[in-house]
């Protein structure tokens, strides 16, 4: 679990470096974002489900903000929703307080980070690689 949380974050700072990849506004919703993953995944460990619950709304917020909208291309609508699927599967595990469930949901929801993440570096590379 501790690769995968590396990969994680490797992947999320590299996006939130990228200066092209985004505004200061989406870098700084993102930096949030990983800091809500980070907790739910301390939650997870260490089976704290308040803490689980309180990170997993935390989360739920982000998703509501404007800042949030901005991310939600046609491209992109297709790793927002399995975003938000994960983590509402992630909620309604965390208030069952199922500890299997959560833990899926939560692989869920950071697979569908990663696909995201990796989406938008490759469509940045393949632009880069384009200008003459």
């Amino acid at each position: 679990m501790t690769r995968h949380l590396s990969a994680l974050i490797a992947a999320f700072a590299l996006l939130a470096s990228s200066a092209d990849a985004q505004t200061v506004r989406t870098g700084r919703l993102m930096q949030e974002k990983l800091l809500h993953s980070q907790r739910i995944l301390a939650a997870l460990t260490t089976s704290n489900y308040d803490l689980l619950q309180r990170e997993t709304r935390g989360l739920i917020r982000i998703t509501e903000n404007p800042v949030w909208k901005e991310l939600i291309t046609p491209e992109l609508r297709p790793f927002t929703g399995d975003f938000t699927k994960a983590l509402a599967d992630l909620a309604a595990a965390s208030d069952r307080r199922d500890y299997d469930a959560a833990g899926a949901s939560y692989t869920a929801l950071t697979s569908a980070c990663f696909a995201c993440h990796k989406h938008v570096m490759n469509t940045r590379i393949a632009r880069r690689n384009a200008r003459p």
